[in-house]
């Protein structure tokens, strides 16, 4: 079967009506090409087409990840962003199993990725040693399909959110202080750059990620020693908050419930095994020992052995990945919520 016939009974049932009438009427394009045009009024800024692979249904064949980012749930899938074996990979609730060869690979050919998004459509992963960031569709058959590549997303892009409150992909380069800015029209696939914000005093200086809450953008800096906030709309300057030296590899920061809960993978000296995961009722507690709680081992997190790595919302919970130390790489992670009392609850492990 020819490649434009598979694509064909692929989208047979439809997963954008304007490609069915381009399919219907005998116009011989790649579907990546279809994707870029899918709003032909929109100029959209340098992407690339992306490949238009599409990975096929298909087993893990690893059996545990390596030095994994990140764990969620986007459209009744859970997906791990698998970083050393580059790839994300993603199982059916049914199927998480206790191990990740029960899970399915959704793109495996990135170059240490470390984070994914989704709107409901379009599903962007930073691919983060290849300096880009990609996007893909899920088609009615199952497979992912690669739509645009967008090439020279500053210096290792390292995290992306998807922000429903501005219809906007947020995507963050660590190393030159810059947050990329997408937004995709309501009948369409293809995204747009709609803007670049730069922060030049974080310009060189190892940024891994940002929280959206509520006005403001927490961005977690181990360069700077600690954590920047910049107001959501204007970039501005809004908090510097230095954390102490045991905390210094600061990676994400998130506000659930009544507190902040930081994740660290060293002291500001490299350490790994002062690795964990804090809490504090402000962001200033984070500089004096005695104003946070450890609470890595109530989230399972064993010093020395897990790194906790990023803290990511969905399904009405958190969940808190773990990259595993020494040969084996144990990785894991947890869901947990805090409830109004402050006390962690703990829920599912994930492989």
């Amino acid at each position: 079967m020819s490649r434009s016939a598979i694509i064909r009974y692929r989208l047979r049932k439809g997963v954008c009506p304007m490609m069915n009438k381009l399919i219907k009427a005998g116009m011989g394009l790649m579907l990546a090409a279809v994707m870029a045009l899918a709003v032909p009024s929109e100029s959209y800024a340098a992407p690339g087409l992306g490949s238009g692979a599409v990975f096929p249904n298909r087993y893990n064949e690893y059996a545990s990840t390596y030095v994994s980012t990140q764990t969620t749930y986007l459209n009744g899938l859970y997906f791990t962003v698998d970083c050393y074996h580059d790839r994300v990979i993603y199982a059916e609730p049914e199927n998480v199993g206790t191990d990740t060869s029960h899970w399915k690979i959704m793109a495996d050919d990135l170059n240490k990725p470390h984070s994914i998004c989704s709107d409901g459509v379009i599903y962007l992963v930073t691919d983060t040693d290849n300096n880009r960031v990609v996007t893909y569709t899920r088609l009615v058959t199952g497979e992912f399909i690669e739509l645009q590549s967008f090439e020279n997303v500053g210096i290792r892009p390292h995290y992306c959110v998807y922000d429903q409150a501005s219809a906007s992909f947020y995507v963050w380069s660590s190393y030159t202080g810059e947050m990329f800015i997408y937004k995709r029209p309501a009948n369409g696939f293809a995204l747009r750059l709609d803007k670049v914000k730069r922060l030049d005093y974080l310009n060189g200086v190892y940024t891994r990620s940002f929280t959206i809450d509520g006005n403001n953008i927490l961005l977690c800096s181990q360069g700077a020693g600690g954590i920047i906030s910049v107001n959501k709309r204007t970039f501005a300057l809004t908090g510097v908050y230095p954390v102490c030296d045991d905390l210094g590899g600061v990676v994400q920061v998130a506000h659930i419930g009544s507190h902040y809960y930081l994740t660290t993978s060293s002291d500001r000296f490299g350490n790994q095994s002062r690795a964990t995961v804090v809490r504090s009722t402000s962001l200033g507690g984070f500089y004096y020992p005695g104003q946070y709680e450890d609470v890595n081992g109530l989230l399972g997190g064993l010093r020395g052995s897990a790194v906790p790595y990023y803290l990511t919302p969905a399904a009405g919970v958190y969940f808190a990945r773990f990259m595993g130390t020494g040969g084996g790489y144990n990785d894991f992670a947890v869901t947990f919520a805090e409830d109004p009392f402050g006390n962690i609850i703990l829920g599912t492990r994930f492989p």
